[in-house]
Parts: C-alpha cells; sequence; structure tokens
C-alpha cells in the first residue's frame, strides 16, 4: 500500500517532510498547497506533485490519504480540522498548535473522524531516546520521577541572527517563542520516558532581554543589522523561559529554554529511585556491588548489531525515523507506535502553563491553564 500525502504549507519546513518522505517505503507525495504559487510549484515540481493554492481544494481534488501541516503554529487547528473532515490522517510540525485549547481541539477532531494525528518530534526517536527508554522498561531505574530538560542556546533568535523568517518571533503568527518553539522537543522526549503522565500543576517564568543582548560593547558595528531586524520583525516573545511540571504519578519535570541565553546548554537528564540516566552524551547511573557506577553504552554498536538481526545478516536494516514511523502507524505496521500527538498536547499544557503562570504569579492547575488557554487560531 502507499500512503498519497499532501503538503500544506512549501517553504523550509514543507521542503523537509517532503524530502523526508522521499526516503521512506510506502510514502508518496502527491500534491502540495501554498498561498505562493512559486514556493508550490517549485516543491511540488520536485516530486511530481500536484499543486493547489488552497489547502482545501487540495482536500477536495487530491483524495490524500495524508497531510503534513507545515505552516506557522496558528495556522495549525484550522488546517488539521479541514483534514480531519476530510478523512485525511493529519501530521503537524512542532509545536502542536500556539495555545492549548487549539491543541486539544485538534486532537478531538481526529478522534472524532477516525484518524491518526502525529506531531513532528525527532528527539523520539533518536538512538539516546531508544535507549533510555529501554532502560526504563527494563527496571534499570526503579521508578523514575524526576526529569530536568535543557535546549538553550547562547544566541539563536530566528530572523535576528540570520536564520528563519520574521513569523517565528511574531506572537500572531507563533504563539510564542522559546518554550514552545524548541521546548516542545526536550518536553515530548521525557514525558516520553516518564510515561505520560497527566499534568497536576505548573509553574513557570519568560524573560526578554533583546536590547541588552544587542548593546554596542557587545555585537559592536553590527549593532544596527541586529536592531533593525528587530524592529522590521515586531519581535514580541520571550527570549528565554523555564518552568516546573509536577505530573500526577509525583514525578516532577523541569525546563529550560532558550534562543539567547548566557549560560551554557546542559544535557537532559531522567532520575529514579535505583538509577539515573543523562541523554547526551549518554550515561547511566546506577550502584552494583556497593559501588556508585557510571556507565557508558555504546549505542551505535548496539544499533548496528541490532540492524543486522533484523537484516540478512550483512547489511543493517533501516531502522526507520520519525517520518517511517508515522507511514508504518497509519498502514496498522507497528505493534506500539509512539503516540506523538497525545505526547505533543501533555507537552502543550505544560507549555502554555509556563506562560500562564508568568501572567498570574503563581503556579496554575491543570484545570486552571484549561480555562484560561484561549483560542490564537487564524481563521481561513
Amino acid at each position: 500500500m502507499t500512503v498519497e500525502i499532501g503538503i500544506v504549507g512549501a517553504g523550509n519546513r514543507g521542503q523537509a517532510h517532503a524530502d523526508s518522505y522521499s526516503d521512506v517505503d510506502g510514502a508518496d507525495v502527491v500534491a502540495v498547497a501554498d498561498i505562493d504559487d512559486e514556493a508550490a510549484t517549485a516543491l511540488a515540481g520536485e516530486h511530481d506533485a500536484a499543486v493547489y493554492g488552497d489547502f482545501r481544494d487540495m482536500l477536495d481534488d487530491a483524495g490524500v490519504d495524508a497531510v503534513s501541516v507545515c505552516v506557522h503554529n496558528n495556522l495549525h487547528r484550522p488546517v488539521a480540522e479541514a483534514a480531519a473532515d476530510a478523512g485525511a490522517h493529519i501530521f503537524t510540525e512542532k509545536p502542536m498548535a500556539a495555545t492549548y485549547t487549539d491543541a486539544k481541539a485538534m486532537a478531538e477532531a481526529a478522534d472524532a473522524a477516525g484518524v491518526h494525528l502525529g506531531v513532528q518530534n525527532y528527539d523520539l526517536f533518536d538512538d539516546e531516546t531508544r535507549a533510555a527508554s529501554r532502560l526504563v522498561e527494563q527496571g534499570e531505574l526503579g521508578e523514575p520521577y524526576y526529569a530536568r530538560g535543557v535546549f538553550s542556546r547562547r544566541r539563536g533568535r530566528p530572523y535576528i541572527d540570520g536564520y528563519g523568517t520574521p513569523g517565528f518571533v511574531s506572537k500572531e503568527s507563533a504563539g510564542g517563542g522559546p518554550v514552545i518553539d524548541i521546548g516542545t522537543y526536550v518536553l515530548g522526549q521525557l514525558l516520553y520516558l516518564l510515561g505520560n503522565a497527566d499534568v497536576e500543576r505548573v509553574g513557570g517564568a519568560t524573560f526578554e532581554k533583546t536590547e541588552d543582548a544587542y548593546a554596542e560593547e557587545l555585537v559592536g558595528e553590527n549593532r544596527d543589522t541586529y536592531t533593525g531586524r528587530l524592529a522590521e520583525s515586531g519581535y514580541d516573545v520571550e527570549d528565554s523561559g523555564v518552568g516546573m511540571a509536577h505530573l500526577a504519578d509525583g514525578s516532577v519535570l523541569e525546563l529550560r529554554a532558550a534562543w539567547h541565553m548566557y549560560l551554557p546548554d546542559r544535557p537532559s537528564v531522567v532520575a529514579g529511585s535505583q538509577g539515573g540516566l543523562q541523554l547526551d552524551p549518554f550515561e547511566f547511573y546506577t550502584t552494583t556491588g556497593d559501588y556508585e557506577a557510571t556507565v557508558s553504552l555504546d549505542l551505535d554498536e548496539y544499533e548496528r548489531r541490532q540492524g543486522l538481526i533484523a537484516g540478512d545478516g550483512y547489511e543493517p536494516a533501516d531502522t526507520g525515523d520519525q517520518f517511517a514511523h508515522w507511514i508504518d502507524t497509519i498502514e496498522g505496521d507497528v505493534e506500539d507506535p509512539i503516540d506523538t500527538g497525545a505526547l505533543a498536547l501533555n507537552s502543550m499544557r505544560i507549555m502554555e502553563g509556563i506562560y500562564l503562570s508568568q501572567e498570574a504569579g503563581r503556579e496554575l492547575t491543570a484545570e486552571e491553564i484549561a480555562e484560561r488557554s484561549e483560542s490564537t487560531a487564524v481563521e481561513l
């Protein structure tokens, strides 16, 4: 069976999705929709696909089995709901949406239509996550109760520092800054390792220090370039954010996400009652023979050997990535698929909880987050 896919959004992410599907057996990009006719035509030409100026026309005419949603965050909900109404499976770029309310509506639309909903998160499918998941499942950590996730850059504001578009730094299109842009990766990964327990309450704070960061004494003659891009972009999101979520099983998850922070990045970690681990570089912490042990695992050799076992004994089999996993999920070829949609929805509650707790000046319960969350989806 071949899964016929329509790409909505012919920009950088649409290009990445289309190229990734090209490497997946059983996936075929048959249509591209974008209001930018030139971009849509160029991407469609690379994949011998049909071109549409309106994604609704694509859904009506192309008969796609699945849709990749590769537009700005505040457009995810209307596209996903239309795809669900058309009976198409939905795979959307991260974050799931700009608010918990919109993400929940997407999940409900997919559930009502009986279609799969997946959300992009490459961290869920890397060697480190697979190794950590195996150790957790085998009970090597005992009962996991704490996780810390960090995705922090010394510098890297989209558009301002030279990559991406102004839409990434505008609440109107993106909904927020690094908390939902890159925080979603580590939250999804760590929630997966913690069993994706329900969120009970969330506290946090966000910071925006752009003027100080581009002071002349720091950036010299380049200051005008940065301040010009700031003004042009309408930058109105945070530079960094920190938060803590208490989960229903008693575990705690911390997050630090930053596009610009004068601190080094740090590896994400998970601790349990009988062991702990660091994800990158991967280390396993335990006690053996009453000695405290720090264990380094050869992940590459493990994956190579497992690939040989699954293959013909001479060439490793393709272990797949998130796009292969998504296609296999649609086709029912995965015994226990990773529910990226459920992980992204839970992540969304934490991420918006950080924003809302900043506004409230206190921790908020999961119920309060849901009540205070408002739709920011663009009506199309």
